[in-house]
């Protein structure tokens, strides 16, 4: 039987909702998939509820602790592990995880049913293989010899790859690297700020209370709530009515510098899947024009769907490629936004594939492509008019290294300050760190042409 026959079944509606977590996690390990993009995948978003709110907790948490799933079963496995199928460590690790993390569901639970995904694909003795796997760690718990070098330790206990956890700590400190992964393995609330205006946070935070959900509103960050209790946030009145979005709080703060004004001619560059565009719509009363540009017309739609939930007026979508793009019309904008690609390792515990997928190499690769993109939304911008470069990466190349470089070759640009970020500030910019946010982090940059 092929190893890759997980992913050449098709029909989620004759699976287990621990199957499909199986199938959809094998896509990622080998098809390179994205866990966000699979997640809201019409297969999934099709599932019974229950099942689709048990395959969201599952999966993502089997990610943001992989390695640490994987040493018990390295350790456990009494052959080489590197010859372990593929197929059978992703249903030792998805059962591993029920066991350590989800109080929901009985330990004889996750054990049966690992066994019974095991012996469909690989018969009996596959199934022996994952019973005596999950009932030694039952009996025993993990292995009880750590590595004696503290960051190789580190790694292991917070699941983060070794290039990562060693360049955290030469940058932040052994202890805020650590709290930095610590935040990154840790489940944390959705969160939404309001949709349309004239609704205000008090009223969307009664909306949604009444509606069964459980909700506080974020201190750190005007204008938003965290959504703690409750499953079905998009099938809710108030999502379908467009009165909410769905955006972190640190993702908000790109929008918050660049301040656009009612009236005022908004680029916003590499716009997909759409935050920040509506956020800036929603700043500015949704008076004015908004250009939202990005490279793939697949994602522009998932902007033209959020617009026109919410009822936005001002927001022209358009494709094109931020590298390419010049002045040639004379067109300058009040103010520009640009959200470059990035590594995303600030945002390691809602996109925890990224984790595994990012190499080092990756950054200084996208540090280039940033440079290219900044130098070319910086020819959009318009005399006094405000630039703000962002990104969802904690690596100084792709944040602060970039704004020098930059700053370096446009001497008619200066950074601009605002107070209301003051205690995240960071040489050129903003830094949220993201146990400082739930999670999420962020960095922004507020530029004003002279």
């Amino acid at each position: 039987m092929p190893k890759d026959m997980l992913l050449k079944k098709t029909g989620f509606h004759k699976k287990t909702a621990r199957e499909i977590a199986c199938i959809l996690l094998a896509r990622i390990e080998n098809k390179g998939a994205y866990i966000d993009r699979l997640l809201v995948s019409d297969k999934v978003m099709g599932l019974d509820p229950r099942d689709r709110a048990f395959i969201r907790e599952l999966l993502p948490g089997v990610l943001r602790w992989k390695l640490r799933l994987d040493r018990i079963i390295d350790v456990y496995y009494n052959k080489t592990s590197s010859g372990l199928d593929n197929d059978i460590r992703n249903i030792v690790r998805l059962g591993l995880f029920q066991i350590m993390f989800m109080n929901s569901v009985p330990e004889w639970a996750a054990v049966n049913e690992s066994v019974e995904s095991a012996i469909k694909i690989r018969g009996k003795g596959a199934g022996g293989l994952v019973n005596a796997l999950l009932r030694r760690y039952i009996r025993e718990g993990e292995p009880k010899e750590w590595p004696s070098d503290p960051v190789e330790k580190m790694a292991f206990e917070l699941s983060h790859p070794m290039w990562i956890v060693k360049k955290w700590i030469e940058k932040y400190g052994f202890e805020t690297a650590g709290a930095i992964m610590k935040s990154g393995v840790e489940k944390h609330p959705v969160f939404v700020r309001p949709g349309k205006i004239g609704i205000g946070i008090d009223e969307l935070a009664d909306t949604l209370t009444h509606e069964g959900y459980e909700v506080t509103v974020v201190p750190e960050m005007s204008g938003y709530l965290a959504v703690s209790k409750g499953s079905r946030l998009f099938d809710t009145v108030a999502f379908k009515e467009g009165l909410l979005t769905v955006q972190d709080p640190s993702a908000g703060m790109a929008s918050l510098l660049l301040s656009p004004e009612s009236g005022e001619n908004v680029l916003d560059l590499c716009a997909a899947p759409g935050g920040k565009t509506t956020h800036l719509a929603l700043l500015m009363k949704d008076s004015g024009h908004i250009k939202a540009v990005d490279i793939h017309s697949h994602r522009l739609e998932l902007i033209k769907d959020t617009v026109k939930r919410l009822g936005l007026k001002s927001v022209e979508c358009t494709e094109g490629d931020v590298t390419g793009l010049r002045n040639e019309t004379g067109v300058f904008y009040n103010r520009v936004l640009l959200d470059v690609p990035c590594t995303g390792t600030a945002v390691l515990s809602k996109r925890p594939d990224l984790k595994w997928r990012v190499t080092r190499e990756d950054v200084l690769r996208l540090a280039s492509l940033q440079q290219e993109m900044l130098h070319s939304a910086a020819s959009m911008v318009k005399p006094g008019g405000i630039l703000v470069y962002s990104t969802c990466s904690l690596e100084p190349e792709e944040n602060e290294d970039t704004i020098a470089l930059f700053l370096a070759k446009h001497l008619e640009f200066v950074v601009d300050r605002d107070n209301r970020f003051d205690r995240y500030e960071k040489n050129s910019g903003y830094l949220i760190l993201p146990h400082q946010m739930f999670g999420s982090g962020a960095f922004a940059s507020k530029l004003r042409k002279k």
